[in-house]
């Protein structure tokens, strides 16, 4: 049997990979830049082959819809979007295309698509995670750790040359990093209260779905929740998991979006919390009612936003 403790190391230096099941589109045509950059959060104007861009697709108030994984190749742009159909991002797409010259075609039955912290062929998407991409912002000061992530296209059928492990072992990696997935999205999430603004958002781009929201609450507001990472009770080897909720006095204030035990950090989570929370204050997760005493890594603070609002006061005399 095999200790996962030693298999999160593998994964982190390369010596293993998991599998990623995710749609794959490819978009081809002369206008495709201007398409996807009117479409998705992030500028995609002027890539070059190989390089790799995060954005979301938010609806019309600002909210998630789908990670979208952008990666240039000599054939077109290609979009690996975690958990969701090929099909369904191809048509999605394809509806927003009118008098452009752009084609949206589902290849996802060409590929798999393979995780870890190096590339095992040459056609890679590279996580740009925790680097604050031009355009982007992190509203908080915490130090994130090394976190390196690549998502490789081999031809379905293909995986690389070394072990496979489940895709629960990514899960204490990414936590530790504080690195957002579409686990930590339900149908409210905004792209301030994960901290993806650090990535996957660039704020002077101009126009796209959501991009009134996303603006309003950087400058004037204040997204209601915050992401957090938690550090849990493993005294008693009882472990969180995703959607226990997170409570203060008594009061449910949040809910785990990924746990894990971290070959360093042990017993952690992802927890997406009411805004207003101290944070140091002691919280408690409820696993089959039992309470796990959990401490904060702030990862999105309470004064996120609002970045223009001492600039819009009136001045004082």
């Amino acid at each position: 049997m095999s200790n996962p403790f030693v298999d999160q190391r593998r994964l982190v230096e390369g010596d293993a990979a998991v599998s990623i099941e995710a749609g794959v589109v490819l978009v081809t045509g002369p206008d495709r830049f201007d398409v996807l950059n009117a479409t998705l959060s992030q500028d995609l104007r002027g890539l070059a082959v190989g390089d790799s861009r995060d954005a979301l697709e938010l609806d019309g108030q600002g909210r998630i819809q789908h990670s979208i994984h952008v990666l240039e190749s000599i054939d077109g742009t290609l979009l690996i979007v975690p958990g969701t159909s090929g099909a369904d991002v191809a048509a999605w797409l394809d509806a927003r295309i009118f008098m452009e010259d752009v084609q949206a075609l589902d290849v996802t039955t060409r590929f798999s698509v393979w995780g870890g912290a190096v590339a095992f062929g040459d056609l890679a998407w590279i996580d740009p995670w925790p680097t604050v991409v031009p355009g982007g912002i992190t509203y908080g000061d915490l130090v994130i750790p090394g976190w390196a992530w690549v998502e490789t296209l081999l031809p379905a059928g293909e995986q690389p040359n070394v072990d496979v492990l489940g895709a629960d072992f990514v899960d204490p990696l990414r936590v530790v990093a504080g690195r957002p997935s579409m686990a930590e999205v339900d149908d409210r999430s905004l792209p301030h209260e994960l901290d993806w603004l650090r990535t996957a958002v660039h704020l002077s781009k101009g126009c796209y779905p959501g991009q009134e929201t996303v603006s309003k609450i950087h400058n004037v507001g204040h997204p209601p929740r915050r992401l957090v990472r938690l550090h849990l009770d493993g005294s008693e080897s009882v472990f969180a998991e995703a959607g226990d909720l997170v409570m203060l006095n008594g009061d449910v204030v949040g809910t785990v979006t990924t746990a894990g035990n971290h070959f360093d950090d042990g017993p952690v989570a992802l927890a997406v919390i009411k805004r207003t929370v101290d944070v140091t204050t002691e919280l408690i997760v409820m696993h089959d009612e039992h309470p796990l005493a959990a401490t904060q890594d702030v990862l999105v603070p309470p004064s996120a936003g609002a970045t223009a609002a001492e600039r819009l006061r009136p001045s004082r005399p």
